[in-house]
């Protein structure tokens, strides 16, 4: 459905399923149709927190054992990171998902992907908050990062 949808977005980097790329597909048509309707107070829920500062650290450890070699944090935390590419953090899950790691995209767990995601966001001055990062794709799609 939405994961498909959005595959062929970005069908130049290959082919797409859910369970190819770790992503979680919704579990409830109520969670279809909330993904889909724009978050209404999106600064308030950002500035709530998006990730624990757990889930950040066990990120962190995950991009030091495998991101760390080929990206280095400063090009991580450039103005590209936020507001035109990446408007959502489903669409940055997806993108590291279908390429990442190199060599061997969507072999991580969909816990293991947003783990990162949650420290990307903190090396983004994301601020943290009380409930972990999603990995439900419909549901990481209705939370936008604004361009810091």
């Amino acid at each position: 459905m939405i994961v498909c949808a959005i595959c062929t977005a970005v069908a130049h980097l290959g082919g797409c399923s859910t369970s190819a790329v770790g992503l979680q597909e919704p579990s409830t048509s109520a969670q279809v149709a909330a993904a889909v309707e724009p978050q209404a107070d999106a600064p308030g829920f950002v500035a709530n927190g998006l990730y624990t500062q757990g889930q950040a650290s066990r990120g962190e450890r995950r991009f030091q054992q495998l991101c760390a070699d080929c990206h280095r944090t400063i090009e991580i935390t450039r103005s590209w990171f936020a507001g035109t590419i990446h408007q959502t953090a489903g669409d940055l899950l997806l993108i590291m998902s279908m390429t990442m790691p190199e060599g061997s995209p969507g072999s991580l767990s969909s816990e293991e992907y947003a783990d990162i995601l949650a420290y990307l966001l903190r090396l983004n001055d994301y601020p943290a908050g009380e409930e972990e990062l999603p990995t439900d794709f419909a549901l990481l799609e209705t939370i936008p990062i604004p361009a810091r």
